[in-house]
């Protein structure tokens, strides 16, 4: 997405850090149409050696580990096998954080960043719904988030805890979805549990109006969170 939006956006400065976890060799019809497999968090295995990308329409990108620079490369524009994509091999993975500065213009200010953290095991959950005029109709939705987060709020990009979510109030569950597109579970029902972090619960309107009640119950040591949403 932040490789597209480079592109797409050419006046808005960007920059991303993608790391390159594996190759996905499926075939098809005996065509091999699996690609490398990109994921965009620093929670490593100490001593790893990793390859990653900058997706950038900057000019150039410094790579930083824990503040110390290992480089800059200039985004070659000229190929388009290499535009806004700048690979960097065999980067040592060391605890805390790396962060990818964009230029332009051979300018001394970044006009992006990127910072990747290290982060805790997950300690809690946390809820956010998007749909703060949720109607009362029967059909309207809200998609409420659930993120795994840390000691210091952050979220756990690694965290895959599954839940289980209960609903009390006038609305049902209408799916429950986490992005990962590989996955074997269903759509349907009361259970799902987190990729990268994250899952969705999807909740359907009845047709009277009142407080809605979710609870979430993830499996392990984390304790069960409650929110309430409300229709009108």
């Amino acid at each position: 997405a932040y490789f597209l939006r480079s592109f797409f956006k050419p006046d808005e400065p960007v920059v991303r850090i993608a790391i390159a976890d594996a190759d996905d060799n499926s075939e098809w019809n005996g065509v091999t149409v699996g690609t490398t497999k990109f994921s965009s968090h620093w929670n490593r295995k100490p001593g790893e050696s990793l390859n990653l990308c900058t997706f950038t329409n900057a000019d150039e990108v410094e790579l930083r580990i824990n503040g110390k620079s290992i480089g800059r490369k200039p985004n070659n524009v000229s190929d388009s096998k290499t535009r806004n994509r700048i690979l960097w091999e065999n980067i040592p993975y060391t605890k805390g954080y790396i962060e990818a500065i964009a230029y332009r213009n051979g300018e001394k200010t970044p006009v992006a960043r990127h910072r990747l953290d290290t982060t805790g095991k997950a300690t809690k959950l946390k809820i956010e719904g998007d749909n703060p005029k949720w109607k009362a109709d029967g059909t309207d939705l809200i998609h409420v988030r659930i993120s795994a987060r840390d000691s210091k709020d952050r979220q756990v990009p690694d965290d895959s805890t599954p839940l289980k979510f209960h609903v009390d109030g006038p609305a049902e569950i209408a799916g429950v979805i986490n992005g990962d597109i590989t996955s074997e579970e269903l759509t349907t029902g009361n259970s799902r549990r987190l990729f990268n972090g994250t899952a969705t619960v999807i909740l359907r309107s009845k047709r009277e109006a009142g407080d809605v009640k979710l609870t979430v119950t993830p499996q392990g040591a984390m304790k069960p969170v409650t929110a309430t949403f409300s229709t009108y």
